[in-house]
């Protein structure tokens, strides 16, 4: 009878490379630790320039429904709001998610899928106030992701 020990040893091996990887991928994703104690995520330039432009869409659309707010004009929150919902996560590339560190992605993906919930409060017609109060409780999302990340230019060697 052949020992088969060595071949599962090595199969071990290659479960605890892919798991360390997988980790990394998952739930570290590129980083490191800024001078300022927050987590530095490294992406290339055209990526890190592809997030800001996440977040500046996120803020206008934040001011687009304070207006609309202002104005008691739900359609309009509706028609701000829902663009940039879930259906926005969906045109993120699968390289840079991976990039992302875990608790980077929930604030974001949790912030997306609150204007998911805020456009539907709007068609439901509910008050403004609840809009109102759901837009501050998700402002929370940008203000623990700022403070807790940083996007650094990263120079690349060619």
């Amino acid at each position: 009878m052949k020992k088969t020990t060595p071949h599962w040893i090595a199969i071990g091996l290659l479960v605890t490379i892919l798991a360390v990887g997988a980790f990394k991928v998952i739930v570290l994703g590129s980083t490191e630790k800024a001078e300022d104690g927050r987590t530095a995520v490294i992406l290339e330039p055209a990526e890190r320039l592809a997030v800001l432009d996440e977040m500046r869409l996120l803020l206008e659309t934040t001011q687009a429904v304070v207006e609309a707010l202002a104005n008691d004009d739900l359609a309009a929150v509706e028609a701000a709001a829902r663009p940039i919902g879930s259906a926005a996560i969906a045109t993120v590339d699968f390289r840079l998610r991976a990039k992302l560190p875990l608790e980077f992605k929930k604030l974001g993906f949790g912030t997306h899928y609150a204007f998911d919930e805020i456009a539907d409060m709007a068609k439901a017609g509910e008050p403004s106030k609840a809009i109102q109060r759901k837009l501050a409780e998700t402002m929370n999302n940008c203000i623990a992701c700022h403070a807790s990340f940083q996007l650094p230019e990263v120079a690349i060697n060619k």
